[in-house]
């Protein structure tokens, strides 16, 4: 530790006034070239500012990096897009322990206790610079407000209740909405861990904020709006409370975004012990057996039901939302596909999920993959069944995540797709016929829709779709 700390280590609000002069400034700005030195290469940037700017030595405690004040410190990229600044990736937290995190409450949790009051600093990542060279672009402290502490907290119990049914090797980070659980390790054979209901060995993962999630603090705070979800009685009445329900609505983000609106206003809503996926579904279940010619009148929408955006439309109508985007589900990434069922109850139609990006994909690890990312989001999906008239109706929603045994599957469908592109054939992809749960097929407007490939030629656009005996299957076993 520094002799003299140029802030008082015990409080919050003096952490965070100190750490705001690293805004607009690199590490290189503050102590020189010399420090050049001293660096010993990528992903130590975070420890760098803990040792140099704080003056405390980097740490695995499972305390808070300033155990007096409750706060700890996250180091976050950020880049720019053609929305502006945006977030590069998840923020990755305390790793998960499956004998021990099991055992305790959300609020006595290891998760709970290291993150609940953060402070986040924000550095815009540019892919030609070296780590002491990255501007930090935000500096602010975080506590989560209520609203989406909710969906934190359920998600946390989602990854709790799956290691105490002996499923920690079955954990996805689509399980859960904002609170993921990540792989963390070098090699997944290497990083595997003992659990506590079962024999079979699971994959090292870590708590961790998604990166949707972190675009809105990025927007609040370029904003200017740092205000602090006050630790008043309200909040600890709720991080005490199983049914989570308050009495007061407070509004929490207000229109941070113009174009979006949140379907939650306020933990009140929420039924005892109901989840937001609960809440979802009861409110779809209303108008269960409704068609869309009905769904359209019953909401007096402008709409055309040749749009291929007409199921985010019902959507949004149902759900009370007016503006363009549900929050929730931007900040979730949620992903709504519809389906549409015969009569009989069979599935015609696959389901397209990406396109194949013949360049990018020569050069992707698996977890890091376009398709992985793709398949561990959450979708929500919105099945329609025809009727004897053959009119289509609203039968149910649910939502699903692929599960690890089918992730595994996916693995090997992508390995082969990679090794083909890497040899040049475009030809001989897994196919439908093949009957797997995923083939490779054209999505292309017309012959002349082509892609470059690695090899300098050009090819019809493919994409991955998951078969429709698969999706049937999905939506059966529900």
């Amino acid at each position: 530790m520094h002799n003299q700390l140029p802030y008082d280590e015990k409080d919050p609000i003096s952490i965070e006034s100190y750490s705001k002069a690293l805004v607009d400034k690199s590490l290189r700005d503050l102590y020189g070239n010399d420090l050049e030195n001293a660096y010993s290469g990528k992903g130590k940037l975070g420890q760098l500012v803990e040792s140099l700017y704080f003056g405390y030595k980097p740490n695995s405690n499972p305390e808070p990096d300033f155990p007096d004040a409750g706060v700890e410190l996250k180091t976050t990229p950020i880049k720019k897009n053609s929305k502006g600044l945006v977030s590069k990736e998840r923020l990755v937290f305390n790793i998960i322990d499956f004998e021990e995190e099991y055992k305790y409450t959300f609020k006595e949790s290891s998760f709970w206790k290291k993150n609940s009051l953060l402070l986040l600093l924000f550095y815009l990542y540019e892919k030609d610079k070296i780590d002491i060279d990255y501007v930090f672009k935000i500096a602010r402290l975080w506590r989560f407000p209520l609203t989406d502490l909710k969906i934190i907290k359920d998600d946390w119990n989602t990854i709790i209740n799956k290691i105490k049914s002996g499923k920690a090797h079955e954990i996805s980070e689509g399980d859960t909405l904002y609170l993921g659980a990540c792989t963390k390790g070098s090699t997944a054979l290497k990083s595997r861990r003992t659990q506590p209901f079962s024999k079979e060995k699971a994959q090292q993962r870590a708590f961790s904020l998604k990166s949707k999630y972190l675009n809105f603090i990025i927007a609040k705070s370029l904003k200017g709006d740092y205000n602090l979800t006050k630790l008043d009685d309200e909040y600890l009445q709720f991080l005490n409370e199983d049914n989570n329900i308050l009495n007061e609505p407070k509004l929490q983000y207000g229109n941070l975004f113009d174009n979006h609106e949140s379907i939650i206003k306020d933990v009140t809503d929420y039924k005892k012990g109901q989840t937001f996926e609960g809440f979802i579904i009861e409110k779809f279940s209303k108008y269960y057996g409704f068609s869309e010619q009905e769904l359209k009148d019953k909401f007096n929408l402008n709409l055309s039901l040749k749009a291929k955006n007409k199921s985010y439309v019902f959507a949004k109508a149902i759900l009370g939302i007016s503006k363009d985007k549900i929050e929730e589900f931007e900040k979730a990434e949620i992903e709504l596909k519809t389906i549409k069922l015969e009569v009989t109850g069979t599935l015609k139609e696959s389901m397209s999920f990406a396109q194949i990006k013949y360049k990018e994909i020569i050069n992707e690890e698996w977890e890091e993959s376009y398709l992985f990312n793709k398949l561990t989001k959450r979708f929500l999906f919105v099945i329609f069944q025809k009727d004897e008239n053959h009119i289509a109706r609203l039968k149910k929603v649910m939502f699903w995540t692929m599960p690890a045994k089918d992730l595994e599957t996916a693995e090997k469908f992508w390995k082969h797709t990679k090794t083909n592109v890497q040899k040049g054939d475009y030809e001989n992809f897994w196919k439908l016929r093949d009957k797997k749960i995923c083939h490779v097929r054209p999505k292309a407007v017309n012959a002349k829709d082509l892609m470059e490939t690695p090899q300098g030629t050009s090819v019809k656009k493919k994409s991955y779709w998951l078969n429709s005996r698969y999706i049937l299957k999905q939506i059966l076993d529900d």
